[in-house]
This record gives C-alpha cells, sequence and structure tokens, in this order.
C-alpha cells in the first residue's frame, strides 16, 4: 500500500500523505484527487449502464398512453422492440388515470394532463383533425365546409377532444351527434366503418387505408405530446431501451421529435 501511495505522489507531482511519528493523515490534495476519482467513476458506471448487454434487459416497462398511440399506430411496429429486447415486457395501460408515481414512462398530452410532472424525455406535435370514412363519404358527401358539417353530417367524438377549450363551442352546434364515448378505439371502429366523423390525431390516417382527412374543412389543432418518467429512473437501461425504440419509430414514420434528455 505503502508503494502504491509513492507511485501516484510521484504520478501526480504532490505529496499525498504527511507522516510523522505520530502517524499518517492525508493532505488537501489527497481530498482533491479523491473527489476526481469518485466523479470518474460515476462516469464511467454511467457509460457502462448505457452499454449494458440488451440480453441482461429483462423485467418490465410500465407505459401508459392513449389508446390511439399504441392501440392503432405503434402496435405494428413492436415486434421489432420484442425482436432488439427479448426479454424485456411492455405493460401498457391506457384506461385508467395516469399517475407518474406508479409508472415508469408517461407518454401525455400536457394540456389534458397539466398537474402531472416529471422528467422529460422527448416531445412531439399531434395535429387534431376532421376524419370520416370512404363508406361514409360515398353515402352522405363531402361536408362542404364547417357550417355544413355542423348542421348537415353525424359526428361520434371521443369526450378528451370535446372538452378542448377549442372544441367547446363547435360542438355546441353540432346537431348530429350521434355518438360521444370516453374510448379512443370504440370511436375510431364507428368512424372506420361509416357510422360518422370525428377528430382524429393525425397519426390515424396512417392505421387505416379506409380514414380519410377532410382537409377542406378550415380545422386543425396542434397539442404538444410528451414523453416522461420519474426522474431517479430516467437513465435507467430499460427507460433507454423504449425511448431509443420510440425515437427511432418517430424517425421512421416522419414524426418530428425533439429530444430532452
Amino acid at each position: 500500500m505503502s508503494q502504491l501511495i509513492k507511485n501516484l505522489e510521484d504520478r501526480f507531482h504532490t505529496k499525498l500523505i504527511n507522516r510523522a511519528f505520530s502517524g499518517s493523515c492525508p493532505t488537501n490534495s489527497t481530498q482533491i484527487i479523491y473527489n476526481d476519482i469518485c466523479a470518474i467513476e460515476e462516469l464511467l458506471n454511467k457509460i457502462a449502464e448505457n452499454f449494458v448487454d440488451v440480453d441482461a434487459l429483462s423485467g418490465s416497462v410500465s407505459v401508459w398512453t392513449e389508446e390511439g398511440l399504441f392501440g392503432s399506430f405503434i402496435m405494428k411496429d413492436l415486434s421489432e422492440f420484442y425482436g432488439k429486447y427479448p426479454k424485456l415486457r411492455l405493460e401498457l395501460l391506457m384506461r385508467k388515470e395516469p399517475d407518474i408515481s406508479n409508472m415508469d414512462i408517461l407518454i401525455i398530452k400536457t394540456k389534458l394532463h397539466p398537474n402531472i410532472h416529471g422528467t422529460v424525455l422527448f416531445k412531439f406535435k399531434t395535429h387534431l383533425k376532421f376524419y370520416t370514412s370512404k363508406k361514409y363519404l360515398e353515402e352522405h358527401g363531402v361536408p362542404k365546409n364547417i357550417n355544413d358539417l355542423l348542421e348537415n353530417h353525424n359526428l361520434c367524438m371521443v369526450y378528451r377532444y370535446m372538452n378542448l377549450p377549442e372544441c367547446q363551442s363547435m360542438i355546441k352546434r353540432a346537431k348530429h351527434l350521434n355518438t360521444i364515448s370516453d374510448s379512443l378505439a370504440l370511436v375510431y371502429r364507428l368512424v372506420n366503418d361509416g357510422d360518422g366523423i370525428t377528430i382524429f390525431p393525425s397519426w390515424f390516417e396512417e392505421s387505416s387505408e379506409n380514414l380519410v382527412c377532410l382537409n377542406n374543412i378550415d380545422f386543425e389543432y396542434e397539442m404538444e405530446t410528451q414523453c416522461m418518467c420519474r426522474t431517479e429512473i430516467a437513465e435507467s437501461p430499460k427507460v433507454l431501451a423504449f425511448v431509443n425504440f420510440f425515437i427511432d419509430f418517430c424517425t421512421g414514420h416522419n414524426v418530428p421529435i425533439d429530444i430532452y434528455y
């Protein structure tokens, strides 16, 4: 041990130990070097975690998100996630109210859930527009404008979009609000089958060849979607695995995404 300390003193050209007959004690230089070594060790541990063998990743990642985002858009690409992380299981929750204290990751629209806070991993924009099916247009024709739509066409609406301030006054004018539901998946099925017109996120257009965006209707609303997690697990390998998968997905589908972490 004495020889190791002597080698360090020679390497750093400083005295690390004050030696005396009564004993030895560290110098100020020792404390400085020790603090630097601790910082280096912490960085090396983080690097090692980031390069963990994918086969060593196991357990589960709990994710809360909207039905439509996973159920109608991302589900078809999940096989790539499972192929890369065969021992990592996704627990996808969509119905119960999101709670970051009980979940690993939340993908939420901040305007709909303003009181939820955590470490933001990335953000992307969601555009809400009017959509219907080819079958509906064949039977009822294309709405000429927003007034024609609200006066003469059937609407199926999801509660969360009806309650947006930008939509409330418009919905009050609707003469044929046939179906309202808290289930995005149910409204998606109804509209896709030809039962009406609704407001959907723009990713739904890619999820079905039968859906048609009513671009002639003067309505488009932009919402910000955030992916966040509990701060203490933000750098964990399983969270990074999911985030990397999602970023690759957005890149592959030309979804603009801002990475924050």
